[in-house]
This record gives structure tokens, C-alpha cells and sequence, in this order.
């Protein structure tokens, strides 16, 4: 089994799951695609660890996944799926130019409509370590995540959190760290980055980072992203820090640009949704 699947075991048993899931036989011959397929399917269906009464009423595409807005996520999920998909280029980060302008929000609610599509597993990574907010937005407080495991002082399985939300696997930052920028540049992520693509053809990583303009960290993570959404704030982000921040990770495809914050509606018709635009819910207060 992979480094992933033995952690998500790992934790389902640390967790007292009364599910069981019977080890996969250690065979000289290598193990086929659909067994293994299986065995992780079977790893995502264990209890629920999440409560969704206690999500962020942001994450539309859990607390309204009917809405307008959670339409429009759904458009930016068809987008990525479809421009992605046959390159296998499932790592995407998603940033901003500075803070508040609605990346993790965005994050949280791409992840999930990936996640609640039939054909799809996701892994959401907070990756912002030194303002991480993904945990707030589901409404847990996780002591340990990201940092910790990229120190070396926890084990993956020890802080992966199933959600129950779709095909939802949720990794948290943990406590920020001395050095984020280090341990986002250092081999141990690098191979953990590496395990999650290669492993499985349906799985895409989403991985909220920091700000471009803020702090190095998103650079040294661009380096081994596929894709980056870009999140700009209407009104907000500044035609020169957009394009500043863009031309600070050349290299790493853009592959969606949302706007976010804009106004509900361009016309006096509240029923046309070829006049709604991404985010235009979300307030400027979100990460």
C-alpha cells in the first residue's frame, strides 16, 4: 500500500472506527489497479469526522449546494476537470495576490464539489502555514497537521481527517512553524507531493497556499504544483499585484481565475445565472 493509504488505515484505526477493513495479502506479485482502487474507496467510507451543521455557511457547496454560488463552483470544477484530466495534472494550488481576497474559501468549496463528484476523490491540503483557516471553515480545531508531519514529529496517519463530505480527505496546517518556507521547498514534501499525484489517476490534491505577495512560501510550493487557480478580489486587488504575483510563479499553468466579491447581479432579472459571477456570496472578510 502507499504512504496515503496506510495512513488513512492508520487513522481509521486510531480513531476507534468499528469498521473494519481487512489488510490487504503481501504478494510477491504486484498488486492490480482496481484492488487497490477498491481498498482506498473503502478507506474513504469510514465514519464521518466532520459535522456539516458545523461548516461555515461560506462552504456553499455543503450548506447550499443548490444555490446560485454553489452553481458556480460547480462550472470551476467542470473548467479544471476538463482542462486536467487527460494529462493527469491533479496537483493545483490555489492562491491570491495578498491576503483577504477569498483563496481559501475557494479552495474549501472547489475541494468539495470535486469531492461530491462521482468519479473523483480529493485531498485538501492547507498548506497556508503561517494563516491557516481551512479548519475553521468545517468548524474543527485540529492540534497537529501539515507542519507537523513535514518536521517529522507526526505521522501522516495522525493527521489526516476524513470528512464525510463527499470524497473529501482533509489534511489541516497544524501550529505554524519557524521556517514554513523551508519545509514547503524540502524533499519530504516534495516526495509527499510526488506520492499524491502518481498514486491514483482520480484523485486531485487542492492546496490552499499563502499569499504570492506576502511571503515566499507559495513560490517555493508553485515549483511542483500542475495548475494554480488564481483568486482576485473585485474592487480590491490591484490590477499591478495581479500581475505581479503571476509573473512571480511563471512557470506553474494558469488554469482558473475567479472573481471574487463581486455584485449578486449585473441585471434586474435575480433568475439569470448567466449574469452571476464566482464568489459573488463570499464577503471580503474570508482568508
Amino acid at each position: 500500500m502507499s504512504k496515503i493509504e496506510k495512513a488513512l488505515q492508520k487513522a481509521m484505526e486510531n480513531r476507534g472506527s468499528q469498521q473494519h477493513l481487512e489488510p490487504a495479502k503481501q504478494t510477491k506479485d504486484v498488486e492490480s489497479t482496481e484492488s487497490r482502487a477498491e481498498e482506498y474507496k473503502a478507506l474513504l467510507e469510514v465514519a464521518k469526522e466532520i459535522d456539516p451543521a458545523g461548516v461555515d455557511k461560506h462552504v456553499v457547496c455543503v450548506t447550499d449546494p443548490y444555490s446560485l454560488v454553489a452553481e458556480q463552483y460547480k462550472r470551476l470544477r467542470a473548467k479544471i476537470i476538463r482542462d486536467t484530466a487527460k494529462d493527469n495534472r491533479n496537483i493545483i494550488m490555489v492562491s491570491s495576490a495578498n491576503m483577504s481576497e477569498g483563496k481559501s474559501i475557494t479552495s474549501a468549496n472547489l475541494a468539495v464539489s470535486i469531492a461530491q463528484e462521482l468519479d473523483h476523490t480529493v485531498l485538501l491540503v492547507d498548506a497556508d502555514l503561517r494563516r491557516p483557516s481551512l479548519h475553521k471553515y468545517f468548524g474543527i480545531n485540529p492540534q497537529y497537521g501539515l507542519s507537523e508531519y513535514l518536521q517529522g514529529t507526526k505521522e501522516l496517519s495522525e493527521v489526516l481527517i476524513k470528512t464525510g463530505v463527499g470524497k473529501l480527505v482533509f489534511l489541516p496546517a497544524g501550529q505554524p512553524p519557524e521556517n514554513p518556507s523551508e519545509l514547503l521547498a524540502s524533499a519530504r514534501m516534495r516526495d509527499l507531493i510526488k506520492e499524491m499525484k502518481n498514486r491514483y489517476k482520480d484523485r486531485y490534491v487542492i492546496l490552499d497556499s499563502s499569499p504570492i505577495l506576502v511571503t515566499a512560501d507559495a513560490i517555493a510550493l508553485s515549483r511542483n504544483m500542475d495548475g494554480l487557480v488564481f483568486v482576485v478580489q473585485s474592487d480590491n486587488t490591484h490590477k499591478k499585484d495581479a500581475v505581479k504575483a503571476l509573473n512571480m510563479i511563471k512557470g506553474t499553468p494558469v488554469i482558473g481565475i475567479v472573481m471574487n466579491d463581486v455584485p449578486e447581479y449585473l441585471s434586474n432579472e435575480k433568475d439569470d445565472y448567466s449574469s452571476y459571477r464566482y464568489g459573488s456570496y463570499i464577503k471580503s472578510s474570508a482568508a
